[in-house]
């Protein structure tokens, strides 16, 4: 039996799992637009590693960033659960690789701890925090506005209009 006050709506955060390597990482489902199948990539010449190309979706023209290169992880082939998750970065509609989608969590704000500092060089810039769920699972939630950093985010806008911005 539980003690205290249920939470509120406000209390609980919805977060989408999914793979990315073997890590299991989540975004509030309030920042992601859709969650599509990969769709044929054009390149950009003098990209960042990390920007695999551009693709149009509903007549919109969005930058594809690879959270393996990002995150710097061994690349493998994209199979059939490949799926581009479709996010806004400070106005900019972006698709992000991931290996798969697992599921939708409903967790209390209270249960994201804060992202550890791993390293002195900021590399867990990208992350708000970790939830723990059950025995041994930890899910790192990212922080979508972090995975460009500014001047990323110039050259994202010169690759083209770069979606709409809603």
């Amino acid at each position: 039996m539980r003690s205290g006050p249920e939470p509120t709506s406000s209390d609980i955060v919805q977060l989408a799992v999914f793979t990315v390597g073997s890590e299991e990482y989540a975004l509030d489902i309030m920042q992601i637009k859709e969650i599509i199948n990969p769709l044929r990539i054009t390149p950009v010449p003098r990209a960042p590693a990390f920007i695999e190309g551009v693709i149009e979706l509903r007549g919109a023209i969005l930058p594809i960033v690879d959270l393996r290169k990002r995150f710097d992880l061994p690349l493998t082939p994209a199979t059939r659960a490949t799926k581009y998750v479709i996010v806004s970065i400070e106005g900019r509609i972006v698709g992000l690789v991931v290996d798969s989608v697992r599921e939708v969590l409903r967790v209390a704000r209270s249960e994201v701890r804060p992202a550890p500092d791993l390293v002195e060089d900021g590399s867990a810039q990208f992350f708000k925090g970790v939830c723990r769920r059950g025995e041994g699972r930890i899910i790192m939630v990212l922080d979508i506005d972090r995975i460009l950093s500014s001047q990323e985010k110039i050259s994202l806008a010169r690759m083209g209009d770069g979606g709409d911005r809603r």
